[in-house]
């Protein structure tokens, strides 16, 4: 396997920071030992634990007022539209956006640190767009 691709077997945690950092992100580990990474927001980047996939993982809170209506009504709206990220209501109440990138088969380098990029840019707008009343 070439060193350029990210696979089931050499994706880590560690992998992982290495590429973000190399790429000029943020990087900090949580006191759970998970990754996160931040542009214009923070988020989780997980590898799965058959290592077949990294889950990039946003989390969002609601305001106290947003009725589950409205909460539901947002996250709907935000899977209409946008078709990068997955919008969910997490089992906390929170607002939460995750993608995963698949490296089964090898993925570059490159396209981790560029899907990274655009995930990250995307909850901003989609809160912008559907959800600005109700999102803190």
């Amino acid at each position: 396997m070439s060193d350029d691709l990210v696979t089931p077997d050499n994706l880590s945690k560690e992998l992982l920071k290495s590429l973000f950092d190399s790429a000029f992100l943020e990087t900090s580990w949580d006191d759970e030992g998970d990754l996160r990474v931040k542009d214009r927001i923070r988020c989780f980047a997980l590898p799965s634990e058959n290592k077949d996939r990294i889950r990039l993982l946003a989390i969002f809170g609601f305001k106290d007022g947003a009725t589950p209506a409205q909460r539901l009504e947002c996250v709907n709206n935000i899977n209409r539209e946008y078709i990068m990220v997955r919008a969910a209501i997490g089992s906390n109440g929170v607002l939460r956006f995750d993608h995963d990138i698949y490296v089964k088969g090898g993925v570059t380098k490159k396209n981790v640190v560029l899907a990274t990029k655009r995930f990250l840019s995307i909850p901003l707008e989609a809160i912008e767009d559907h959800g600005k009343e109700l999102v803190v």
